[in-house]
């Protein structure tokens, strides 16, 4: 004990050695453990990922068996004729931000955030030549598919029949991938006292303009002002309004992007021909010719907002009526079922994807989808490839707000009855045939 107070340094020495020895054993025997764990969580990792990764293949196997079912659907016979070329005449669905209430009722936009009216009016008072200018820049960026597009095999149709591409069929056959004249009075619109009571009833049974005919057409790019692209039908008419209404639904088939600069890309165009109810000036009333008439020549109103009145497009009262008329006939969730009962039939404020043109003899509405909003184009990108087993009545009036705007009537309608996109061709755009 003397000896180790006498010499602390040597002491401390020597333990210090033997301390770093043990350490260096069991430091030694730390890492080498270590190691022998790794592996062996390595070759745990290994089995694992590759018992899962086969997993993965058994279910993906399975569920390409099971998509490869679901597309073998059967279609009917599409060689019948089309009368008018005979002489006669779950949460993620929704966008809960999209809802517009407008005097307590819940009318709908295309996108969540409402433009200014300034932007409104900038886009939609502008010349009508610089809109078919850009029209064109955005028409002819292709003239057929790209070498990769899934339209690559598709044929060309030049300059095509109005009409001529999705077969009529009577309401009561229900026959698959046509298009059916569908009654007006079976809309439900704004109702006389609505200013009243918020009631809605069914709209008298007569439109402005009945189906002619309609067309699916693919392309590339979207498709501006169809009406150049295809052979109009000879309507006359005296009523003073166009003979030939179009109206031009560009629905997209790539997926959505969350942060999208340019709408555009593979699509279809859905387009629908009506001429003008041959009793029109008698069975319309004069307010809606009045509400057609400043459509048509792109008048502006007054509209009150705080603090103060605006001037806004007339055209922004365009409003769609569209709903699924065989929902009970699809094989979807009860989930998926309940939020379409909670908001089939709402009629949806087309402002501001929607474009207008004309032309001689008609008058073309553009309904751009590409510019809906990113969880709206989600929603229906789910429905897509279910399209074809979906009879849908679409419908157009314009938004009474007024008394003496009410009822509100109806535009034009149409049942379209499960189409299937695939049985079409690309429209040829070509050259600016104007």
């Amino acid at each position: 004990m003397g000896a180790c107070v006498s010499t602390p340094k040597v002491c401390v020495g020597k333990r210090s050695k033997r301390s770093k020895k043990k350490a260096h054993h069991s430091s030694s025997a730390t890492t080498s453990s270590n190691r022998k764990r790794r592996k062996a969580i390595k070759k745990r990792v290994s089995s694992r990922l590759s018992d899962r990764s086969l997993e993965n293949i058994k279910l993906d196997n399975n569920n390409n068996n099971i998509n490869q079912n679901s597309r073998s659907v059967s279609f009917p016979d599409r060689s019948f004729t089309n009368p008018t070329y005979q002489g006669s005449g779950e949460e993620a669905w929704y966008d809960s931000v999209m809802i517009f209430e407008s005097d307590g009722e819940e009318d709908f936009q295309s996108v969540p955030e409402a433009p200014s009216i300034e932007k409104r009016n900038s886009l939609s008072s502008s010349p009508q030549s610089a809109r078919k200018k850009a029209a064109l820049r955005l028409s002819f960026k292709w003239k057929d598919a790209p070498p990769n597009s899934r339209f690559s095999s598709k044929a060309l149709l030049k300059k095509p029949i109005a009409g001529s591409q999705v077969p009529f069929s009577p309401l009561e056959k229900k026959i698959m991938d046509s298009w059916s004249p569908v009654e007006p009075n079976s809309f439900r619109v704004r109702a006389q006292n609505f200013f009243r009571d918020k009631k809605k009833d069914f709209a008298p049974n007569y439109a402005a303009y009945y189906p002619l005919g309609v067309d699916v057409f693919l392309s590339p790019r979207k498709v501006e002002h169809v009406a150049r692209f295809v052979q109009l039908p000879s309507v006359n008419s005296s009523a003073g309004f166009p003979p030939l209404l179009i109206v031009n639904a560009q629905v997209p088939l790539y997926p959505p992007a969350f942060f999208q600069n340019e709408a555009d890309g593979e699509g279809i165009n859905i387009v629908m021909y009506f001429k003008i109810n041959e009793s029109f000036l008698k069975e319309v009333p004069s307010s809606f010719q009045e509400a057609i008439r400043k459509m048509m020549h792109d008048e502006v109103e007054k509209v009150k907002s705080f603090p103060m009145d605006t001037i806004a497009p007339f055209r922004e009262r365009l409003k769609i009526l569209g709903r699924l008329a065989n929902l009970d006939d699809l094989n979807i969730s009860a989930a998926e079922k309940k939020l379409i009962n909670a908001y089939n039939e709402k009629p949806v404020l087309s402002r501001p994807q929607h474009e207008f043109f004309s032309g001689e003899n008609y008058f073309e509405i553009d309904l751009d989808m590409h510019r809906f909003s990113y969880i709206s184009r989600k929603g229906f990108e789910a429905f897509i490839d279910r399209l074809k087993m979906c009879v849908l009545d679409f419908g157009l009036t314009i938004q009474g707000n007024k008394a003496e705007e009410l009822p509100e009537q109806i535009l034009c309608c149409v049942r379209l009855n499960g189409l299937d996109y695939m049985n079409y061709q690309q429209i040829g755009m070509g050259q600016d045939p104007l």
